[in-house]
């Protein structure tokens, strides 16, 4: 029971230790002291943190430390993509969509928005919506393009919500809904003024009575 415990102190003790170079480490690029901040990570990523791993994927990626490299950011992001980490795999996919780091390839770019979209990040969300739309890195449907719009719509990203609202509007991979397209359409244009020409290209047919039913359900 003794022995079990001083484990317990030992590993509370080294998640506290943790956490203060975390934190330590965020301070610092806060204060755009990025070399320390990559000297307080460093040993946490070596040891398998994910968090650091991401952090120290950031400071290469954005080149913030004198020794970044695009090789390195991507290193640090698989490190931290295999533990779960969201972020990493979302990054992942840009590298892999953009060529950097990596060889381009739009299947390996929708393979981590994919993973980082079931995760339920909303940009990820809206690009794995785009590949399958386009076809690019994945087999065409408008079907799974418009599930993922609605994903993506309903974490709050304008360009899903535009998007959607045309699907919903032709009747393209999803039942045809006028009304619904109008709402997706309004709300994106009222986060986004760039998208108030769909909303008007989706008003057409409307009648009075169904945008006013409309207004009076998003005012609730």
């Amino acid at each position: 029971m003794r022995f079990m415990f001083k484990v317990m102190i030992v590993l509370l003790l080294s998640f506290q230790t943790a956490q203060a170079s975390l934190s330590k480490g965020l301070a610092a690029a806060q204060a755009a002291e990025f070399a320390t901040a990559y000297e307080l990570w460093l040993p946490m990523a070596e040891q398998g943190d994910a968090v650091a791993q991401f952090n120290l994927g950031i400071l290469h990626s954005k080149q913030l430390i004198s020794q970044a490299s695009p090789e390195e950011a991507v290193k640090w992001y698989l490190l931290a993509a295999a533990k779960g980490h969201v972020g990493a795999q979302f990054n992942l996919g840009i590298k892999y969509d953009n060529g950097i780091g990596v060889e381009q390839s739009g299947a390996e770019a929708f393979s981590w928005y994919f993973k980082a979209a079931n995760n339920g990040h909303p940009q990820a969300q809206f690009n794995v919506a785009n590949m399958y739309r386009d076809g690019r890195g994945v087999e065409h449907s408008n079907e799974q393009a418009a599930t993922w719009y609605k994903a993506s719509s309903i974490n709050n990203i304008p360009q899903a919500q535009a998007n959607l609202a045309l699907l919903l509007h032709l009747g393209a991979g999803i039942e045809q809904d006028v009304i619904m397209a109008y709402v997706w359409a309004t709300i994106a244009s009222e986060a986004d003024t760039r998208f108030i020409a769909i909303k008007e290209l989706v008003t057409e047919g409307l009648s009075d009575n169904d945008k006013k039913w409309v207004t009076r359900r998003l005012k609730k």
